[in-house]
C-alpha cells in the first residue's frame, strides 16, 4: 500500500480528532484553538505541526493563556521563537504576542537554558497548569489557597448576621402580632362593657320614673274626698 495514503489518512484522523477536542476562541489576531494537553515528545509536536501546516515565517506553537487557565494551540508569525532560560511563554490575548512568565519560583523544571518554542515538551512545568496556575509554582498555589480562605471568610462573615437577624425578625413579628391582638380584644371588651353600663342605666331611669307616677298617682287619690263624706260630715 502507497504510504502517501497512509500519511494522508493518519492527518485526516489526527485532524478529526483535534476538532472534537479543542475549539476555536476568538480576539486573536490569528486562529488560535484550545487544547487538553500540548505535545508531550518530539514525535507529538511534528503530529501537530503537521495538522496545523502553518504558513512560511510562521511556526506551530502551544502555550498558556494570559490567565493560566487554558492551553492553546497556534501558528505564531515567527520562523522560530527563542526562550530564554528561567522563563516560561504565554499568549497575551491583548496584543496577541507571546510574554513570558518567571518561573524561578517553581519547585522544579523550569528551564535552566535558553530553549525553542518547538522543544517546549523538553519542559513539561511550562505547559502543565490548573487553577490559574503552574502546577510546580508553589507560590502560585499558596496565594491561590490564601485567597480562595479569605473569599470563604467573607462568604461566611456576611451569611452569619444573617443567621441572627432572620430569627429575631421573626420574634419581633410574633410579638408585634401578639400585642395587636392583645389590644383590639381589650377594645372590644371595653365597647361591650360600655354598652352594657347604657342600657342598666336606662333601665334604672325608666323604673324610677315609673315608680314615680305611682306615688304621685297614691297621693292625688289620698286628697280627693270620697263620695258621701261631706254629707256625713253635717250630720
Amino acid at each position: 500500500m502507497d504510504i502517501s495514503y497512509l500519511v494522508v489518512v493518519y492527518l485526516t484522523l489526527s485532524l478529526l480528532q483535534s476538532d472534537s477536542e479543542c475549539r476555536k476562541l476568538e480576539g486573536y489576531r490569528f486562529p488560535v484553538y484550545t487544547t487538553e494537553f500540548c505535545p508531550r515528545n518530539e514525535t507529538e509536536w511534528h503530529q501537530r505541526s503537521s495538522v496545523f501546516n502553518c504558513a512560511r515565517k510562521s511556526t506551530y506553537a502551544c502555550f498558556p493563556n494570559d490567565n493560566i487557565t487554558e492551553l492553546l494551540e497556534f501558528c505564531y508569525p515567527l520562523e522560530s521563537i527563542v526562550i530564554a532560560r528561567g522563563r516560561c511563554l504565554f499568549l497575551s490575548k491583548p496584543t496577541s504576542e507571546l510574554d513570558s512568565y518567571d518561573c524561578r519560583t517553581f519547585d522544579y523544571g523550569c528551564p535552566d537554558r535558553p530553549y525553542f518554542g518547538s522543544s517546549v515538551y523538553k519542559y513539561s512545568s511550562c505547559v502543565s497548569i490548573e487553577n490559574g496556575c503552574f502546577l510546580q509554582d508553589s507560590f502560585c498555589k499558596r496565594a491561590t489557597t490564601v485567597l480562595n480562605q479569605e473569599l470563604t471568610t467573607q462568604g461566611k462573615s456576611k451569611i452569619g448576621p444573617l443567621i441572627w437577624i432572620v430569627p429575631v425578625c421573626a420574634v419581633s413579628l410574633c410579638i408585634l402580632f401578639s400585642a395587636s391582638c392583645i389590644l383590639i380584644i381589650r377594645q372590644k371588651r371595653k365597647n361591650s362593657s360600655g354598652v352594657s353600663n347604657d342600657h342598666k342605666l336606662h333601665d334604672k331611669q325608666t323604673l324610677d320614673a315609673g315608680r314615680s307616677s305611682v306615688d304621685n298617682k297614691y297621693t292625688n287619690t289620698g286628697n280627693r274626698q270620697l263620695p258621701g263624706q261631706e254629707c256625713f260630715t253635717l250630720l
